[in-house]
C-alpha cells in the first residue's frame, strides 16, 4: 500500500527545475536525510474522526479533548494547535461527510490569503499546482471532482463571512488550491500501518519527484518523537525566487522524515515512489497518469528489455505455446480482483480460498488455453497476501464455535495463513535482490511472516519448554547483533540477505512440509525458496510428499526459530529504511522481546 504523491515534475519553466538533491554525498541506505519536518496543513479522513485525534492523528484516549462536534483530541495542547486554525479555515461548513482534501486545502487557502504570497496559478508559494494538467480532459472524473471541489470550498467560505456565494465566479484560486492538495500531499498512516489522514509538507520534500527506482523514502514520527539530524542534508536544485515565498510550517500534525536508501551523490536528484513499485510497468504508468498525469520516464520504465523484476510481475504462461492477448490477461485479471473484492466485502474467507487456489494450482481457463501465472506475477502475490488473511479469518471464525473438531480445522486454517504469509515473503525477496529500492515493502513481508509463525509456535509450544536464551543468540548468525546495532554499514545489506536465507535453509523444508499439509496448491510447492517448483506443478499427485500432520516437540522449536529469524530480518530492514525509531520497529522490538 503506497501514500499518494505529487507529480513528478521535470518541467524546466522560468523558475528553473523543481527537483531535490543531495547536499552532501550520502554513502547509502540508513540515513535521515532532514531533520522531522512539519506540515504546511494536514486532515484525518472523516472515518477516523473519532477515533483519532484531529491534530497529531495518534489514537484517542478513553477521555478525549471534544470542544466541537466531529471532533477531538488527545490532549489540550493539540487542541489549542488545530481547533483554531479549524474555525477560521471555514471547514466546518462543509457537507458532510467531510473530504480530507477540501478540508486541508481550505486550511492552506485560510494561509494563503493571510500571508498573501500568491502570484498566480502554476505555483502557490512555491508548490506546483499542476492546474493545467489535471484539468486537461474537461469531463473525466478527475477536473469535474476539481471543480465541484472549488465551488464546495468557495461555498463554506461564505457561509463563514457571511455573504452570498457569487455563483458566476470561476474559483481559479480555489482551483489552484485544491490541485496543489491533489498534487503534493501525501496519505499518512497510523502506528498499525491504516491511512488514517492526508497532509502537505513545505518545498524541501514537495519537490522530490518519483522514481520507479527511487534512491529516498518517508516515514512518520510518532507524535511524542523527538530525536533527529539537526541539519538537512537535501536541497532545492533551484534558488529561484518560488523558493522564496514558501509558508510557514503550522503547529501540529504528523511531521515525517525522508531517509536514504541507496547511496546518493552530492547534487544528484533524490526521488521518492508516488506508486506501489511492486506492480508491473504498465500498471504503475496507468496510475501515475490517472492520478498525477504524467508519464514516468526513469531507467527501470525506460529499460529495453524489461529489467528482471517487472518482467517477473508480469510473467504468465500460456498451454499449447500460443501468445497471451491482452484480453486474456484481463479476464484473470478481473476474475482474481473480483475474487478478492467479493472478500473484502462480504468476508467470505472460504469461498475466497477456493477461487484463488483454484487459479493457482490449475491456471485460468481462457477459450481453447489455460493461462497460468508465474509465482511472481503481481497477480500471484496479491492471491498469496489475501489468502494469507482469508486463512486467518476463516481460522478466527471456527475458534470462536465450540465445537472440538472446529479446533483442528482452526489450527490447519492458521497453518495456511502462515504458509502463505512465507511464500509471499520468499517470493518478493528475490525481487528485491534485483532491485533494493522494494526494501520497505519487503521488510513488511518478512515482519509479517515471522509474526505469523511465532504466533502459530505458540499455540503449539504451550508446555514445550524454550530457552529464554534463545531470543539472544544463534549459533550460525549473527541477524540479533545486526538488529539491535543502532548503525549497520549499508553494503552489508546483500551479505546480511545471504547470511539470513543460509541460516534457514535446513530448517525451513522441515517446518514447510508442516505447514502445507493438506492444501492442495501449498502441497506442490516443494521448496518455497526455489521457484523451480513451479515447472512441476501440473504434476500434483507427483509432488505430494510424506507430510505429518503433527510436529515433534524438536521440530516445533525450529517453527518457532524459522519465525524468529523472519522477524528480525525484517526488523534490520525495517532499521535500515525507517529507522530504529519508527513505528514498525518499535512493533518488532515488542513482538521479539516482549511476547
Amino acid at each position: 500500500m503506497m501514500a499518494r504523491r505529487k507529480e513528478c515534475v521535470d518541467d524546466a519553466d522560468d523558475d528553473g527545475n523543481m527537483e531535490i538533491v543531495g547536499a552532501a554525498d550520502i554513502r547509502g541506505a540508513g540515513q535521515d536525510l532532514t531533520p522531522p519536518l512539519s506540515p504546511l496543513s494536514y486532515s484525518l479522513h472523516h472515518a477516523f474522526l473519532a477515533s483519532h485525534c484531529s491534530s497529531c492523528f495518534s489514537s484517542l484516549p478513553p477521555h478525549p479533548h471534544h470542544p466541537f462536534p466531529h471532533l477531538y483530541y488527545c490532549s489540550s495542547r493539540c487542541s489549542s494547535f488545530h481547533y483554531p486554525l479549524y474555525l477560521s479555515s471555514a471547514s466546518q461548513h462543509l457537507s458532510s461527510p467531510v473530504s480530507s482534501d477540501l478540508s486541508l486545502a481550505l486550511l492552506l487557502l485560510h494561509q494563503i490569503n493571510s500571508s498573501s504570497s500568491f502570484s498566480n496559478y502554476h505555483r502557490v508559494c512555491g508548490l506546483l499546482t499542476n492546474r493545467h494538467k489535471l484539468l486537461l480532459l474537461h469531463h473525466d472524473d478527475l477536473s469535474t471532482r476539481i471543480q465541484n471541489g472549488a465551488r464546495e470550498m468557495a461555498a463554506a467560505i461564505s457561509l463563514r463571512d457571511h455573504c452570498t456565494l457569487d455563483s458566476s465566479k470561476d474559483y481559479l484560486l480555489e482551483e489552484a488550491v485544491l490541485c496543489l492538495v491533489i498534487t503534493n500531499a501525501v496519505e499518512v498512516q497510523d502506528r498499525i500501518g491504516q491511512s488514517v489522514g492526508i497532509a502537505l509538507y513545505n518545498i524541501p520534500f514537495s519537490w522530490i519527484n518519483h522514481s520507479c527506482s527511487p534512491n529516498a523514502c518517508y516515514r512518520f514520527l510518532p507524535p511524542n518523537h523527538t530525536a533527529g539530524v539537526q541539519q538537512c542534508l537535501i536541497m532545492p536544485a533551484s534558488s529561484s525566487d518560488a523558493v522564496k515565498g514558501r509558508l510557514e510550517e503550522i503547529c501540529g500534525g504528523p511531521r515525517l522524515v525522508v531517509r536514504s536508501i541507496k547511496a546518493i551523490k552530492k547534487g544528484e536528484q533524490v526521488t521518492i515512489a508516488y506508486t506501489d513499485l511492486l506492480q508491473p510497468k504498465d500498471s504503475r504508468q496507468s496510475e501515475l497518469w490517472s492520478k498525477y498525469r504524467f508519464a514516468c520516464g526513469c531507467h527501470r520504465c525506460v529499460a529495453v528489455p524489461l529489467t528482471f523484476v517487472d518482467l517477473r510481475l508480469q510473467e504468465s504462461f500460456v498451454s499449447n505455446g500460443r501468445m497471451l492477448e491482452c484480453v486474456g490477461l484481463e479476464k484473470v485479471t478481473e476474475y482474481i480482483d473480483d475474487a478478492i473484492d467479493d472478500y473484502l466485502s462480504s468476508s467470505d474467507a472460504e469461498s475466497c480460498c477456493k477461487k484463488l487456489e483454484d487459479v493457482l494450482l490449475n491456471g485460468f481457463h481462457y477459450e481453447q488455453v489455460i493461462i497460468r501465472l508465474h509465482p511472481q506475477n503481481r497477480l500471484s502475490l496479491n492471491a498469496y497476501t489475501t489468502l494469507a488473511s482469508a486463512y486467518k479469518v476463516h481460522a478466527i471464525a471456527m475458534e470462536d464455535d465450540d465445537d472440538d473438531d472446529d479446533d483442528d480445522d482452526a489450527l490447519k486454517m492458521i497453518r495456511f495463513s502462515s504458509a502463505y504469509s512465507f511464500l509471499l515473503a520468499l517470493s518478493t525477496h528475490i525481487l528485491f535482490l534485483n532491485e533494493s529500492s522494494l526494501i520497505t515493502s519487503v521488510s513488511n513481508y518478512w515482519i509479517g511472516a515471522g509474526d505469523s509463525l511465532l504466533n502459530l509456535a505458540a499455540s503449539l509450544v504451550v508446555s514445550l519448554d524454550i530457552p529464554k536464551s534463545c531470543s539472544k543468540c544463534c549459533s550460525k548468525c549473527g541477524l540479533i547483533d545486526m538488529f539491535e546495532a543502532k548503525s549497520l554499514d549499508p553494503d552489508k545489506v546483500v551479505e546480511i540477505s545471504r547470511e539470513f536465507l543460509d541460516c534457514i535453509s535446513d530448517v525451513t523444508p522441515k517446518v514447510w512440509n508442516f505447514l502445507v499439509h493438506g492444501n492442495g496448491f501449498l502441497e506442490t510447492v516443494k521448496d518455497p525458496s526455489n521457484l523451480g517448483w513451479f515447472e512441476t506443478i501440473n504434476s500434483v499427485a507427483n509432488n505430494k510428499g510424506n507430510v505429518k500432520a503433527l510436529m515433534k516437540d524438536q521440530e516445533r522449536v525450529e517453527l518457532f526459530w524459522l519465525g524468529f529469524h523472519c522477524l528480525l530480518y525484517g526488523g534490520i530492514l525495517s532499521n535500515i529504511s525507517s529507522g530504529h525509531n519508527s513505528y514498525l520497529s518499535h512493533s518488532v522490538q515488542h513482538l521479539l522481546y516482549d511476547r
